[in-house]
């Protein structure tokens, strides 16, 4: 896949900037940010470790991740000095991280913050929140604020004071209001598999671990959110299923 800003029919991934230090890119849902222990799946992960073969140091490693079915934007280092200074800034909370995302039902307030100590059961890998003290449990902040009302879900931008695993989700349905297409944390749990959930990584901004000059990337809501937008102004249809990728 060469450099460049537009999706191709059968891209899965775009990336929007690479040097010797770290490589940029936008994933599309569906597809792992890593391989699993069976590592019998396409990832992003090996995928760009053939990308980046001819352009310089043709190893990379990884920084933080989204879930499959979430799309959106991620970095990975060149070198391991790289990965130790972007992990860095990720645990003091200096990158800054701005996600989309469609939730059930509306939500009354303009903004607001959840606060918790998130766990994870090993068995299924579902997170919840528990009491403060908990064995294996960690501080998760969310920031949200409306972007749009409708019928029977709202548009919200959140912003990631921390970035556990499937915090957005998580807060959102234990708040009563899961994300649209939510199965995993949805009102019957279920396997997620790869249903795509309404759920964006639109803004990613760090301090480049060389340069030390401020990065900043944006990546538009992909069609298929743009059209399920569009199913819940005013359709009939539930806005809990996604349109069909086109």
């Amino acid at each position: 896949m060469a450099l460049r800003k537009k999706w191709r029919a059968g891209d899965k991934y775009l990336v929007h900037h690479v040097d010797k230090s770290v490589i940029v890119v936008e994933k599309k849902a569906g597809l792992l940010s890593q391989s699993t222990d069976k590592g019998q799946e396409p990832n992003l992960f090996d995928q760009l470790k053939r990308f980046v073969r001819g352009r310089g140091p043709g190893t990379i490693f990884p920084v933080h991740r989204l879930d499959r079915v979430v799309s959106g934007l991620l970095v990975y280092a060149r070198s391991r000095e790289a990965q130790g200074a972007l992990v860095a800034q990720f645990k003091k909370h200096d990158v800054q991280r701005l996600y989309v995302a469609g939730v059930e039902g509306r939500l009354e307030q303009d903004e607001g913050t959840f606060e918790s100590w998130l766990v994870t059961e090993h068995s299924s890998l579902r997170v919840f929140s528990a009491p403060e003290g908990t064995r294996g449990t960690r501080r998760a902040v969310t920031h949200w604020r409306v972007k749009e009302r409708y019928d029977d879900a709202t548009i919200v931008e959140v912003a990631l004071e921390t970035g556990l695993r499937n915090q957005i989700r998580v807060h959102f349905a234990e708040a009563g209001h899961p994300l649209l297409g939510e199965v995993k944390y949805g009102a019957t749990p279920g396997q997620q598999k790869t249903n795509r959930i309404f759920l964006h990584a639109e803004l990613l901004g760090f301090e480049h671990p060389e340069t030390k000059r401020f990065l900043r990337f944006e990546a538009p809501l992909p069609r298929q959110l743009e059209k399920w937008k569009e199913r819940l102004k005013g359709s009939a249809v539930s806005p809990s299923a996604p349109p069909t990728p086109s």
